[in-house]
């Protein structure tokens, strides 16, 4: 490997990735239930049984997520608890009796949707109940004890204290909560402020407004919005302030904790600015592009987009503003052993991370402003190029060779995306790129190839392949390599509508990378490969649906 390999971490180094490696296999397996019963399940639960214990079950996923992300939470702020798992994490040992118990208890969630349905009966309802129950059970122990025995996790507990039943109550009864608290999100006065906000906002320009305040209502022509609960801007306040306290109490020990308090009404004032401006931006784009892109596209994903700016915003500030440091009044200066870190463009996680991060934030961005976000794919491609050639230097210094075996699993991988694609059907792509003189037309298919053979598997390789394949594999052993290989194939398909073939070709992909410990390269070769030839089908056919 090249010097940069150094800047990686060892495996082992760090309990919470332990814990969130195996997290990731329990989140995988709650959205392939959820995804099951969402599908061709046909059963009226209140036909059967009390509507509170109905409304209940319905919500077993997000319990389950819920509880998952407390259990993350206390990891990353109390490492310590976590401190007698360690032996038993790092032996990679994983009993196969719990194993089998959770694997059966994920066997038993998902057995009822087999053969429940309207019309049965109270016994086989009772024995869909049991199995829900006994499975939850056994998939939860199962989970826990795969991660580390029963004495560690008895010693871990008495380390935590009141903050693992309290997380852990929360996470349960977190729907239920969320219900009480939802009328807070009404406060008159703060919607009233806002409404009037947006209304002198909008009418610089010089529009002919139409108000109705009772209602919230403001419009021109045919568009009009309403300035209700969820735009009122209350639903930021308690975005950005439960985000600041996470922020605070995990990093409590790096910051000045009276001073940093001070983010918190700057960051519920800006919050509040910034939902005015987006509520008239709203507007603005309906009344001077399209009422459909204000809609669905900007009133999607701009309350998103602005809530991430500002989070990330107000971490930096904390950060680099001395005021808000705890070590701001002590000289910056490395201690004589310690190796000097490397510049930004030779940073190899920087590498790995920077490209996805533009890769991720400019498809938020098109969604935000165009009706269409492919069309404007040149411009995506622009940035990711643009990322990537930090970097290019580190990426050469990879060791790239044509390999047999990355060569013929991407022709596969290839051939296969496209025999099993739908058939092709005009959509909204079809007709914004008709639309488009000969020569746009002709950047937009030279971006989309390019963009999809080369920038976009070297981006989701380092990623997914790389960064995170590395991050996950905490342990030696092969039972930390399969969590990791599961849980970064899980999130690379998720980024695919054919989550299902995506995964399938993660998991080649994964394999490729690890075949000769961690070469990325072949992995990078594979998927380009397959990229390659899906795109060639797709201008041979003009089927831009099928990439």
């Amino acid at each position: 490997m090249s010097e940069f390999a150094t800047n990686t971490r060892p495996h082992g180094a760090g309990l919470p990735w332990r814990l969130l490696a195996v997290l990731g296999l329990g989140l995988g397996q709650l959205f392939a239930i959820s995804f099951l019963y969402h599908h061709h399940f046909v059963f009226t639960c209140e036909a059967h049984a009390l509507w509170a214990f109905c409304t209940f079950a319905s919500r077993a996923v997000l319990r389950g997520l819920a509880v998952a992300a407390a259990l993350g939470l206390l990891a990353l702020a109390r490492p310590r608890a976590f401190g007698p798992m360690q032996p038993a994490a790092l032996t990679g040992a994983v009993p196969a009796g719990a194993l089998a118990l959770q694997l059966g208890g994920i066997a038993l969630l998902m057995a009822p949707w087999f053969f429940l349905a309207d019309g049965m009966g109270a016994g086989v309802f009772a024995a869909a109940v049991a199995a829900w129950i006994l499975g939850a059970l056994g998939a939860g122990l199962g989970l826990a004890l795969v991660l580390a025995p029963s004495a560690a996790w008895r010693e871990g507990i008495a380390r935590a204290g009141w903050a693992l039943p309290a997380l852990l109550g929360l996470g349960v009864m977190l729907p239920e909560i969320t219900d009480q608290i939802r009328p807070v999100w009404h406060i008159a006065w703060v919607t009233r402020m806002t409404f009037d906000a947006v209304v002198w906002l909008s009418a610089l320009p010089g529009y002919d407004l139409v108000t109705d305040p009772p209602r919230y209502v403001i419009g021109a022509g045919e568009f009009f919005v309403a300035v209700g609960e969820s735009c009122s801007g209350v639903e930021g306040f308690a975005l950005i302030s439960t985000f600041l306290a996470l922020y605070i109490g995990l990093f409590r020990s790096e910051l000045r904790f009276l001073r940093v308090l001070f983010l918190l009404p700057i960051g519920i004032a800006l919050s509040w600015c910034l939902n005015v401006v987006r509520v008239s931006t709203l507007l603005w784009i309906g009344f001077e592009i399209s009422p459909q892109l204000a809609v669905d596209g900007f009133h999607s994903h701009a309350g998103w987009l602005l809530f991430t700016v500002l989070s990330l915003s107000l971490i930096a500030v904390s950060r680099m503003v001395p005021w808000f440091r705890r070590d701001a009044g002590v000289a910056a200066r490395p201690a004589p052993e310690a190796a000097p870190l490397p510049p930004f463009a030779r940073d190899w996680n920087a590498a790995r991370v920077l490209p996805f991060i533009v890769f991720m934030a400019s498809a938020l961005l098109a969604s935000t402003f165009a009706e269409v976000p492919a069309v404007l794919y040149p411009l995506r491609a622009v940035a990711m190029g643009a990322a990537l050639l930090i970097f290019w230097r580190l990426y050469g210094g990879l060791g790239w060779r044509l390999d047999p075996l990355a060569l013929g699993s991407g022709l596969a991988i290839g051939l296969a995306w496209v025999a099993t694609a739908a058939p092709a059907e005009p959509g909204p792509l079809d007709m914004a790129l008709a639309g488009l003189g000969a020569g746009a037309f002709a950047l937009w298919v030279l971006a989309r190839v390019i963009g999809t053979t080369v920038l976009v598997p070297l981006i989701e390789e380092l990623f997914f392949r790389s960064y995170l394949l590395e991050r996950l594999r905490v342990g030696p052993g092969p039972v930390w390599t399969l969590l990791a290989v599961a849980v970064s194939t899980a999130l690379f398909a998720s980024l695919h509508g054919r989550w299902i073939a995506a995964g399938l070709a993660g998991l080649v992909f994964a394999a490729l990378a690890l075949r000769r410990g961690g070469r990325v390269t072949d992995a990078v070769l594979s998927h380009a490969l397959a990229n390659g030839i899906i795109a060639g089908w797709a201008v041979w056919q003009g089927d831009w649906a099928v990439i």
